[in-house]
């Protein structure tokens, strides 16, 4: 068995031991495209911004939407390593010194369709199309460039201090779009059934650094092409060949960007973690890996915690966005003193047409924080 949990421990206090990782929680803090970069290194925003976020209940802090270089970005304020990683080793610092495992999420965005600015696209047949197109023109060459720049990625972050590699794996990324049966119609040793190209990526991690990180692949359970029953169900085939790699975590979102990003921040009428029940019957399934959910999680108490297997976590964006001590007051009983998120929609700045997240929740409320 890969993941041991700790003895004693409640459902709300759960901690993991993987490979030679310790993670104190069963909670972590999502990875968010913050937009708080210069030139591809993270800002002391950004810095800060992970500060305040670890700790205090947080199990793993991810760093999202890394790109594997300057050429897959999603914006102009999109993060990427180059030769200076002092940053980054402030950055995974100061992430462990608050209590948290540093973790960083290692992306690609390779498409000529410009990022939707609106939450819903009609376009889904141009969409397909388009990607259809673009992912039979790459050559097998291009492919494995792009494999061999996640492998160096995930080298330079472990070098910066960072321990657990998530390869994003959702929304409508690269990789993304080579899972997906209805955007993949290659018929050669990529084609979208064998997964290879993260078989690849995965493999090619453990032989460059070994049991010195975790690896999790993200992907979105539902991506909003065809009905859910069918993602669902192409999803399970998925599982079964990812299950079978040398990773430790697998962890599920919704949407695809360009499409419904209602999937990606669901609205508060789809209820309180409404797509936990989803992903329960795989944490079942394969207890020998850690199973991580997102999806409205805003009061730890409604998540009957348990009544859940002990190897299924959460992932919380917006609720830390808008209160960084949210979990902590949830663990102490103190949830009247949380300044919740109220679905002001500034977490997908970049439809706003803004440079980075901004919170009027979090700016309003003048959180004391203490480090």
């Amino acid at each position: 068995m890969r993941v041991k949990t700790s003895e004693f421990s409640t459902p709300e206090t759960i901690s993991y031991r993987v490979r030679n990782q310790s993670i104190l929680s069963r909670f972590f803090f999502a990875p968010i495209n913050t937009g708080f970069s210069q030139n591809g290194n993270p800002s002391q925003e950004l810095i800060d911004f992970h500060k305040k976020r670890s700790g205090k209940g947080i199990g793993i802090s991810y760093v999202g939407n890394v790109a594997i270089s300057h050429k897959y970005t999603t914006n102009k304020n999109t993060s990427y390593f180059n030769e200076d990683l002092s940053t980054w080793e402030q950055l995974s610092n100061s992430i462990k010194k608050s209590g948290s495992v540093p973790g960083i999420q290692i992306a690609c965005r390779n498409s000529s369709i410009e990022p939707n600015r609106k939450m819903k696209s009609k376009k889904h047949e141009e969409y397909v199309e388009t990607v259809q197109k673009e992912i039979l023109n790459l050559s097998i060459e291009k492919i494995n460039e792009i494999i061999k720049l996640f492998i160096e990625n995930a080298v330079i972050a472990e070098k910066s201090g960072f321990r657990v590699i998530q390869i994003h794996a959702a929304h409508g990324y690269f990789l993304s779009q080579m899972l997906n049966p209805l955007l993949n119609i290659r018929e050669d040793e990529y084609r979208c059934n064998e997964i290879n190209v993260i078989s690849n990526i995965v493999q090619g991690i453990r032989d460059e650094i070994g049991d010195n990180v975790l690896i999790d692949v993200r992907l979105s359970l539902i991506d909003g092409l065809k009905t859910e029953e069918e993602e669902i169900g192409y999803k399970e085939h998925v599982l079964r060949k990812l299950t079978d790699l040398d990773i430790d975590i697998i962890s599920f979102s919704n949407g695809i960007y360009d499409i419904n990003k209602h999937l990606i921040y669901p609205l508060e009428t789809w209820g309180h973690g409404f797509f936990v029940d989803k992903v329960v019957p795989f944490a079942k399934r394969y207890p020998e890996i850690l199973w991580n959910v997102c999806g409205n999680i805003w009061d730890l108490r409604e998540l009957n915690l348990r009544d859940l297997p002990v190897n299924l976590t959460f992932s919380i964006g917006r609720s830390l966005i808008a209160d960084p001590d949210f979990l902590q007051k949830s663990l102490d009983g103190i949830e009247n003193t949380i300044n919740y998120c109220e679905r002001k929609h500034h977490c997908h700045y970049y439809s706003l047409g803004k440079d980075n997240v901004t919170c009027p929740i979090y700016e309003k409320s003048k959180i004391d924080i203490t480090y």
